[in-house]
């Protein structure tokens, strides 16, 4: 069990800190061996942060991601991998981009030698990104046939690039997920609260969030309609 928090910001805006904090440690309940998160921020720059430990403990470090146009953040309930080693905590790289993952890859290590994968940790969730990097398609089709891929278990993941700009968003099974909309943007998480205006993310859905025309514009694809072989 880990949480997973995130925020879309609407043109020429940016989270709110309290409220953006508030959701943070309401996530930490569901993680809190290590964090971390990934930001675009107002100059296109895509950057990272993670370390071991509860978020409440850190979370002034959330400030460095002031000017965050899309962010995706994790709280790590340790499974596969130490949280003491940093490498074994989120995000993982996933192809030019950053992907965060809440759930159990319990055949991880049969996906990484079908799909000749090499992973460089010891947690599982690292197998999500890798199958995404390898399988063809857009990047919306290419994290939910990755998802499909691991064996129908719950679970919920987000994915941030910045060329273009996107985050895909995931949720599958029993795994929480939610989102809220303010004037700023749109704020997501795995637990409700602290949240605005909540709702909860459709079971078997992936979403693609981009700016279009000023605004935030979405995509969907039900995960049914997923071929893994494409």
């Amino acid at each position: 069990m880990c949480g997973l928090f995130g925020f879309v910001a609407t043109p020429g805006q940016t989270f709110n800190i309290d409220r953006l904090a508030r959701i943070a440690e309401v996530t930490q309940r569901r993680g809190p061996h290590a964090f971390g998160f990934a930001w675009v921020d107002a100059r296109g720059r895509l950057k990272m942060f993670k370390r071991t430990g509860k978020i409440s403990d850190y979370i002034g470090c959330l400030a460095m991601a002031h000017d965050a146009r899309m962010l995706i953040g994790h709280c790590r309930y340790a499974t596969h991998g130490s949280p003491s080693n940093n490498l074994n905590n989120h995000p993982f790289a996933c192809d030019g981009g950053w992907l965060v993952h809440n759930g159990v890859i319990h055949q991880h290590e049969e996906l990484n030698e079908g799909y000749m994968l090499s992973p460089t940790t010891q947690c599982d969730s690292e197998t999500l990104a890798l199958l995404v990097e390898e399988l063809d398609g857009t990047m919306l089709q290419r994290v939910a046939k990755a998802a499909k891929l691991c064996g129908g278990a719950p679970l919920a993941t987000m994915a941030l690039w910045r060329n273009p700009l996107r985050m895909v968003v995931l949720r599958s099974g029993t795994q929480p997920l939610h989102t809220g909309s303010t004037r700023e943007g749109t704020y997501l998480a795995s637990l409700p609260g602290g949240l605005p205006g909540v709702r909860k993310i459709r079971d078997e859905r992936a979403l693609e969030y981009r700016i279009r025309d000023g605004k935030i514009a979405t995509r969907g694809l039900d995960l049914g309609a997923v071929d893994v072989t494409a």
